[in-house]
């Protein structure tokens, strides 16, 4: 299947219902959902029912925006899930306060790849890919307090936290993190590499 992106080291490509059981396996891990919240499914079946249904769907709406699988380069090997869709998707969009023109960034990692700087090799792109796009007002995403980790990814990214919010189901609250094309310009200026 053709890559939607790629980056230096990792392929993002589209879903298929054949990925099922790597999406069973990832949300199985409960260090990988500690953040995430009760949202596992129970089977193989339900994510190829989610995949087909919510995933693929997405597709047909433009190149830039939907859910897609993550393969490490050098060994092909699945690693989790990264998306970039309109925030108003988001199930708790309007405790988070989205507007139109938002779009929403999020990902989902094995275990064994936390900690390689995968998060942000991604998701820098992932931001550029969307601020390509004329209607993609601001980019955003919301994450518990407690995920130290995500929190990090996104301020590498020139994202700030704007609010923070209690969210349905968790007893931690959520913060929620924005940036405007203008300032990801600027911020794209700041990290460009001092040339002699």
């Amino acid at each position: 299947m053709p890559a939607f992106l790629e980056t230096e080291r990792i392929v993002l490509r589209r879903f298929t219902e054949d990925d099922a059981a790597l999406l069973l396996d990832l949300d199985g891990d409960p260090e990988v959902m500690r953040y995430c919240g009760p949202y596992g499914l129970p089977d193989e079946a339900a994510y190829r029912e989610r995949i087909r249904n919510y995933f693929q769907p997405y597709y047909a709406k433009g190149p830039r925006f939907g859910f897609w699988a993550a393969e490490d380069k050098a060994t092909g090997q699945f690693i989790g899930w990264y998306h970039l869709r309109p925030a108003l998707d988001y199930r708790f969009a309007s405790e988070a306060g989205y507007r139109d023109g938002d779009y929403d960034i999020g990902y989902r990692l094995v275990q064994a790849a936390w900690g390689k700087g995968y998060a942000t090799e991604v998701s820098r792109a992932l931001v550029r890919c969307g601020f390509a796009e004329p209607e993609v007002r601001a980019i955003v995403a919301v994450v518990l307090v407690g995920n130290l980790a995500s929190c990090r990814v996104l301020e590498k990214l020139g994202l700030r936290r704007v609010s923070e919010f209690p969210l349905p189901g968790f007893e931690m609250a959520a913060a929620k993190y924005s940036i405007a094309k203008v300032h990801f310009q600027e911020h794209e200026v700041r990290e460009l590499p001092a040339t002699l």
